[in-house]
């Protein structure tokens, strides 16, 4: 969920950045002309299956394919998708190929990991976190969970993030949804408690170290929330969140060249994000 941070004055700045700056602070996000996807591999024991690799297909976008696998942790993560119906083809040898549909939208960065369960040949069932669960029926419930959160539905949202973890407690991807859920609700006290259980078990989430870092920056603890960024930048390097969250952290400090040398690393890491769109008008507004 993309959130507007309130920080404290920054008359301090107006030298610097300009009045146009601090509108754009406060500003949501402009819209991207690129979507991002994720998701999470499984075999069919529910264990997370390294190597798998996504073809992503749409005839009417440029480019028309894009290719990724999976690391160590089943995840996969897909950049430059243009707003349009994809199709996705997962294979890895020694398993029946998966292929499915999914709209993305332009900006939609912190969607929830699609779930992927390839099916070995012959099937080995073992242990896992997805191990006895009914993935369609799972993925059905989350979904449900999603669309309540997309409409600020928020105590549907949590109470089915909730049920989804008895079923599956060893999908962090569900726990930090529930955080997500919990922030939308204002609940910062139980996001937070929530997003530090999550890194307790996961301590390589980027996003729930963002999430965190936000909160932490709205409460003004400023040096844990730099920690907590710099963290979520190592976990995730492609990602412009974390540094955008820096540069809005040095503009509340009254450090206006950390916050400009920030905003330049956003353009450099993720030139068609969201996060690039913001760090472009500040820097363009730096410059007059």
């Amino acid at each position: 969920m993309v959130r507007t941070i309130r920080h404290r004055p920054l008359g301090w700045l107006r030298p610097v950045l300009g009045a146009a700056a601090l509108l754009a602070c406060a500003a949501p996000a402009a819209v991207a002309q690129t979507g991002f996807m994720t998701a999470i591999v499984y075999d069919d024991g529910g264990e997370p299956l390294k190597g798998a690799t996504l073809l992503a297909e749409n005839p009417g976008a440029f480019p028309r394919t894009l290719t990724t696998t999976s690391d160590q942790r089943g995840r996969i993560s897909l950049v430059g998708l243009r707003s349009g119906e994809w199709t996705f083809t997962v294979e890895h040898p020694g398993f029946q190929p998966s292929q499915f549909n999914l709209p993305i939208r332009a900006g939609n960065r912190n969607a929830r990991p699609v779930l992927i369960r390839l099916q070995r040949l012959p099937s080995i069932v073992i242990g896992g976190p997805l191990a006895g669960v009914d993935v369609k029926q799972l993925q059905e419930e989350l979904a449900a969970a999603d669309a309540a959160l997309a409409d600020d539905d928020f105590d549907t949202a949590i109470a089915g993030y909730r049920a989804a973890l008895t079923r599956a407690p060893g999908l962090s991807s569900i726990t930090l949804q529930l955080g997500n859920a919990l922030r939308g609700k204002k609940d910062d006290a139980q996001a937070a408690a929530t997003f530090e259980a999550l890194l307790a078990v996961d301590p390589a989430s980027g996003p729930a170290y963002c999430e965190l870092a936000e909160i932490r920056q709205a409460q003004g603890r400023f040096d844990e929330a730099r920690t907590l960024y710099l963290k979520a930048a190592s976990a995730e390097p492609t990602w412009a969140r974390p540094v955008l969250g820096l540069a809005l952290l040095a503009t509340a400090e009254g450090d206006a060249e950390g916050a400009v040398r920030q905003l330049k690393r956003v353009l450099g890491i993720d030139p068609q994000s969201p996060e690039a769109d913001r760090a472009r008008a500040l820097l363009e507004s730096a410059s007059r």
